[in-house]
């Protein structure tokens, strides 16, 4: 993920702007497979608590390792091409104009691309200080605070019994 702006970008990206933000890739760590081609628009704009990029994923690629978030929200639309989402074990075919919202905690989800074209797209959501991620295809969880990360696998927790006031 890249590094958060520390100072206000322009409020307006144009087309031929976006254009030419270099494009990052991003392998997931968990998932070798799930790999995306990004333009980070918030942070050319300077957002801190919201992320906002354009995302282009190749054919025979994943989007990310099959999860779901405890804090953040997320949303996805689909500019252009097609692919499949998975949300909670079932899938969907997706195309242009399609948009999916994920609230917290949100059901697993997770998109491929299985098709010949390109599948772009827009992904955005918060960027709360701390958010939980768990990955349950794989029995792992994601600890984020204030940008760092730890994972641990979920048999490692141990319930604690709940104290309420």
């Amino acid at each position: 993920m890249a590094k958060r702006p520390s100072k206000r970008g322009p409020a307006l990206l144009t087309a031929a702007a976006i254009r030419r933000i270099k494009e990052e890739k991003f392998v997931h760590f968990l998932n070798p497979g799930a790999v995306r081609y990004t333009r980070s628009l918030g942070d050319a704009c300077g957002l801190k608590t919201i992320g906002v990029h354009w995302v282009r994923l190749k054919p025979g690629d994943d989007s990310t390792e099959y999860h779901f978030h405890h804090q953040d929200e997320e949303w996805v639309y689909i500019l252009s091409g097609r692919g499949i989402a998975e949300i909670g074990g079932k899938k969907y075919r997706i195309g242009a104009g399609d948009f999916m919202g994920f609230t917290a905690p949100s059901q697993a989800h997770a998109m491929q691309n299985p098709y010949k074209a390109d599948l772009i797209y827009l992904l955005g959501g918060n960027r709360w200080p701390l958010d939980v991620c768990d990955y349950p295809r794989i029995g792992k969880r994601r600890y984020r605070m204030n940008g760092d990360n730890a994972y641990l696998n979920l048999s490692s927790l141990t319930p604690v019994k709940r104290h309420r006031k």
